[in-house]
């Protein structure tokens, strides 16, 4: 990653807010407030202006839109959608990574969560999620490890918030959002390196 991207000035505080938000919309069906959270969290995580960020949540939702329906969901237009966002990053920040590896491990971890839904023994979707930030950042860090370990139990902690009926204020939102947050700094971190 070029020394002066962006994306390494993340904020992870605001982004593991956004991301946990991002789940309660999603979970509660408020599209409206799903739309505002994934601007927000496009833009901090990716280092986008808010057109810029606009665009790019669009895909993202358009990927997301073409995985959710489970069984019938349609893995290939998933990734055709991903793998527009992942170009789409990559030219305005003039990275050198592979869209097209980016986009398949970006719609792969969204399938191991599916399959891993409230499970503990989640160990492959952090390596899912490690093996994402090495193609996206272009280096092995341990800290990316320990940033997809962390993003995982923030997933689990909303999993089973999901299941314990989606309580507002439930002790597993605020534990999810710490998880994530842990997250984010270790790849603030890892990418800062």
């Amino acid at each position: 990653m070029r020394p002066d991207n962006p994306i390494r000035k993340l904020d992870p505080r605001k982004l593991a807010y956004y991301e946990k938000e991002n789940y309660v919309a999603y979970y509660e069906k408020n599209w409206l407030k799903l739309l505002r959270v994934s601007v927000g969290m496009v833009k901090e995580s990716c280092g986008l202006s808010w057109l810029q960020a606009i665009y790019g949540a669009y895909l993202v939702a358009r990927a997301e839109i073409a995985f959710a329906p489970f069984p019938n969901n349609d893995i290939p237009l998933a990734e055709a959608y991903a793998k527009r966002f992942y170009q789409f990053i990559k030219n305005v920040h003039r990275e050198d990574f592979d869209v097209e590896r980016a986009a398949k491990l970006e719609v792969n971890w969204w399938g191991i969560h599916r399959k891993l839904f409230g499970n503990k023994e989640n160990q492959e979707l952090v390596e899912a999620l490690q093996c994402l930030y090495e193609e996206i950042y272009g280096a092995e860090s341990e800290k990316f490890k320990e940033a997809a370990y962390q993003r995982a139990m923030g997933m689990l902690y909303s999993d089973h918030w999901v299941n314990e009926g989606k309580p507002v204020d439930s002790q597993l939102l605020i534990q999810e959002e710490e998880a994530l947050y842990q997250g984010y700094k270790a790849l603030k971190e890892a990418i800062n390196s």
